[in-house]
């Protein structure tokens, strides 16, 4: 899935350490280097972040499972403590077993379906300095600063993410925060109490890669639970009625063992629709 990310408003991705360039400020936007220097960029790790946390909110208000990722309790920590070395060795049984975010973000014992990609400039960016203070609850008198913080305001950011074997009710919640998303929901980086972080999530295009020896309708798509058979659903807990159904036919392309079916940005939001429509049946709610 290729998007666009652009500030709504005001927008911080902090750097975790200071850049050599001294005319920078103390709070600074993440950078990287390229072959035109250093440029500024939204990480897929923060990206990824802020949709797991998202994932994590709606399971528990549908009253699923949704471990704390660094609690004594999470999956990665429950599921390694097994003694017997035929379980340990049970990849399915990771799966089957852990919770619904888990499922698709990983944990310590399990990989997760879907990845980001940095999303790198794309055109002019522009980035302005304010300068902040902290005050004393206490006193009402200056307790930290004045501080100089780096925001974009200006800017196209291009993305992917990857979902690889996935489940239909995953690529409905990944559809469900990217609405929430461009709801103002859900904001992205430093400062949200501030009124940074607002941005607009713009799915530019959609490919979908599958095994060509299962006919596939040119009106559907299946997530993984339709392809396997019975006695892998078992092992790993999936469902056969894993489908969307009445998607737009999309562009389809032959390479050989596979085929690719591509999406553009408004064929998206019919199948964003579909996914969201399907998930109380397919998470049982």
């Amino acid at each position: 899935m290729e998007f666009l990310i652009s500030p709504k408003a005001p927008l911080l991705i902090k750097s975790g350490h200071l850049s050599q360039n001294p005319s920078l400020p103390d709070m600074q936007f993440v950078r990287t280097s390229c072959g035109d220097g250093e440029t500024v960029y939204l990480p897929g790790s923060s990206l990824k972040g802020v949709f797991r946390n998202f994932t994590e909110r709606v399971l528990r208000t549908m009253g699923k499972n949704a471990c704390e990722p660094f609690g004594d309790s999470s999956c990665g920590k429950r599921l390694g403590k097994e003694k017997d070395e035929e379980k340990k060795k049970d990849t399915a049984r990771f799966y089957r077993e852990s919770c619904f975010a888990c499922k698709i973000y990983g944990n310590t014992k399990l990989r997760g379906r879907v990845s980001f990609q940095d999303a790198f400039p794309e055109g002019e960016v522009k980035t302005e300095v304010r300068h902040g203070v902290a005050i004393s609850r206490l006193t009402n008198a200056v307790a930290q600063g004045p501080f100089d913080i780096e925001i974009l305001v200006v800017g196209n950011f291009r993305g992917a993410l990857i979902l690889e074997n996935f489940e239909t009710w995953q690529l409905g919640l990944l559809a469900l925060t990217i609405q929430a998303i461009n709801d103002g929901w859900v904001r992205i980086g430093f400062g949200k109490n501030r009124g940074f972080g607002q941005v607009e999530f713009k799915v530019v295009r959609m490919s979908l890669d599958f095994a060509k020896k299962v006919k596939v309708p040119e009106t559907e798509l299946w997530g993984v639970g339709a392809f396997v058979s019975d006695e892998e659903r078992a092992r790993y807990g999936l469902k056969a009625e894993d489908r969307l159904t009445e998607l737009p036919k999309g562009e389809q392309i032959d390479l050989g063992i596979f085929a690719r079916r591509s999406y553009e940005g408004g064929e998206w939001m019919s199948i964003s629709k579909r996914a969201l429509e399907s998930l109380p049946r397919m998470l049982g709610v």
